[in-house]
């Protein structure tokens, strides 16, 4: 059996060299790909640990690369309020409901005061094919922002 020529092997070789990898540029907060990803990443949390509400209230950065879709990388302020024993210490009053509401059963959130939540500075990776209806957390961590929460004075 013949053995391939070496300027074969080369050809082959460098036609199979993968392609380079997009550098990530800077995106829209607003846009709606990017707020359904974010959602997506912030109800992974809320799966965690449901005894507490998890909102985000700010964007800090948001860059896409051209990944399999779209690879979305947050930083996003988090606010997360105490569990629901503890926000009664902070006695919130009841809101109304809207009219047509209180037969449904659907309460809405309610609004703590700053000093009874607590806010961490999160990274979520979300990897997004909205062609096929799929997202993927790539990853995920929070830390708790200094200075912020009930138990800061």
């Amino acid at each position: 059996m013949p053995y391939p020529r070496p300027a074969q092997f080369l050809c082959c070789s460098v036609m199979a060299a993968p392609a380079p990898i997009p550098s990530p540029a800077p995106a829209d907060p607003s846009d709606p790909e990017v707020q359904a990803c974010a959602s997506f990443a912030l109800e992974s949390l809320q799966s965690q640990d449901p005894a507490h509400h998890y909102t985000i209230t700010r964007f800090h950065s948001v860059t896409r690369a051209d990944i399999g879709g779209g690879q979305y990388d947050m930083e996003v302020e988090v606010s997360r309020t105490l569990p629901s024993g503890e926000e009664e210490l902070g006695q919130v009053p009841p809101q109304p409901l809207p009219p047509g509401e209180e037969e449904l059963g659907q309460v809405p959130p309610q609004p703590l005061p700053p000093e009874h939540q607590q806010l961490f500075l999160c990274r979520f990776v979300v990897l997004s094919a909205p062609w096929k209806l799929q997202r993927v957390l790539l990853q995920s961590s929070c830390t708790r922002m200094p200075g912020r929460g009930p138990d800061q004075n």
